[in-house]
């Protein structure tokens, strides 16, 4: 326990290098997200990006 993550023990490398490989496992594993639409956006065009399942937030007296 005196030597720590840093000072050389062999069971925090083993640990280290598990919960490591795991995060790759996930990352190689997961789906990729499905592109539903592409368009390019010139100069004076808005982006609304909205969701049905939620209500507008208040912030600063504005609906974002």
């Amino acid at each position: 326990m005196l030597r720590g993550p840093l000072g050389g023990s062999r069971q925090w490398t083993l640990l280290w290098a598990f919960l490591f490989g795991v995060r790759m496992l996930r990352r190689l594993t997961r789906s990729k997200p499905e592109l539903l639409i592409s368009e390019t956006i010139k100069p004076g065009e808005a982006l609304l990006i909205s969701g049905i399942d939620r209500e507008p937030r208040i912030i600063g007296g504005e609906i974002r």
